[in-house]
């Protein structure tokens, strides 16, 4: 008698495959080099890939994307679960990074690979201290960054305790990711997903806002 031997569970597929099916996700996997060239990412694979469809949101793209390194002690795998929501009218004119915050020495390094600046938060001492926000145009994202945004990068950079989390804000999408793989990556996911549209319902308002004042109002402001 000849016995099949069971086909070794992947345990990381199956915890996306319940998240899916609890968050009713849609497969998303034709989108994989859609993705590749919004993002300009170069992995081994994206996989796998689900979307969050809500009437009146962006679509959420939720994703690992999967990468090998070469290293003294071999080739090790690297895993980044990512969060992007992309819209199709703009979230935010100008686009900034965003991480906790560093070592200065990091900090500068960070800021040079893209000719950004470190932006300076004098008025809230405590975000400063706890986020790092990168931009070139530095008037531009600090307009963004009234009370509510800068709750909600909070939470999502430092409160959630992402590992080896980051943000990217561009015009039609944002992105957040951090080191994924291990049990309890897709529960921080879900969190995250949550702050990432709060984010994308913030940004444009708050634009908006500032759009809005008159002259005499930014004198009030200045």
């Amino acid at each position: 008698m000849f016995f099949r031997r069971k086909q070794p569970i992947d345990e990381r597929l199956e915890r996306w495959r319940s998240l899916a099916a609890r968050l009713e996700l849609s497969d998303a996997a034709d989108v994989a080099e859609r993705i590749r060239r919004w993002l300009d990412l170069d992995v081994a694979s994206l996989a796998p890939i689900f979307a969050l469809h809500r009437d009146g949101l962006p679509t959420a793209y939720l994703f690992d994307a999967v990468s090998e390194r070469r290293g003294p002690s071999g080739v090790v795998t690297v895993v980044r679960t990512i969060c992007m929501v992309r819209s199709e009218d703009p979230i935010a004119r100008v686009a900034f990074r965003a991480s906790p915050r560093q070592d200065k020495v990091l900090e500068s390094l960070q800021a040079s690979r893209s000719g950004a600046v470190r932006l300076a938060l004098p008025n809230d001492p405590a975000f400063d201290a706890d986020v790092s926000v990168y931009a070139r145009d530095a008037d531009g994202v600090t307009l963004l960054l009234t009370p509510p945004v800068r709750a909600v990068l909070r939470r999502l950079l430092v409160e959630r305790a992402a590992p080896d989390v980051s943000l990217v804000v561009g015009e039609r999408h944002v992105v957040t990711g951090f080191a994924g793989g291990a049990e309890g990556a897709l529960e921080t996911l879900e969190q995250v997903l949550a702050d990432t549209l709060s984010l994308v319902s913030l940004l444009p308002a708050v634009q908006r806002a500032h759009d809005e004042l008159s002259p005499d109002d930014l004198l009030d402001l200045g």
